[in-house]
């Protein structure tokens, strides 16, 4: 079967290519526009017992605490306050030092379960913006 390319398109095959055409470029228009679906987030939740959490830390300031165990669905929250003892590598640290993503180990108060009597961060993670070592 041998094809003629010198036989001039007619206006209906003309009319097919131009509507494939649009449809196909509406079709990428619109799938390049579609964003990725967004990674739910569990809410944190505040701690009830009087058992030591140890995981990842998530979210840390001067009064918060969120730390995720290996496996678990959501992070365990517990509040900071002034007898809270922090230790970084065995060593007394402020709250300030602690870093996301580094692993801790969070003691709650025996009469406060919601407040962390002791958060002991065993390893630190590396900075972000940290320079690599050149040999």
């Amino acid at each position: 079967m041998i094809c003629n390319l010198t036989r001039k398109a007619t206006p209906l095959k003309k009319l097919t290519t131009l509507l494939l055409l649009t449809i196909l470029g509406t079709f990428f228009c619109f799938a390049q526009e579609t964003p990725a679906p967004a990674k739910v987030k569990k809410p944190a939740v505040t701690n009830s017992t009087a058992e030591t959490v140890t995981g990842k830390v998530g979210y840390i300031s001067d009064k918060k605490i969120t730390v995720k165990p290996k496996g678990a669905d959501a992070s365990t929250a517990f509040l900071i306050d002034a007898e809270t003892k922090v230790t970084i590598n065995d060593e007394p640290k402020a709250v300030t030092d602690i870093v996301t993503k580094s692993m801790a180990s969070v003691t709650p108060k025996t009469t406060d379960f919601a407040t962390a009597a002791s958060i002991a961060v065993t390893k630190v993670a590396a900075p972000t913006n940290a320079p690599t070592k050149a040999e």
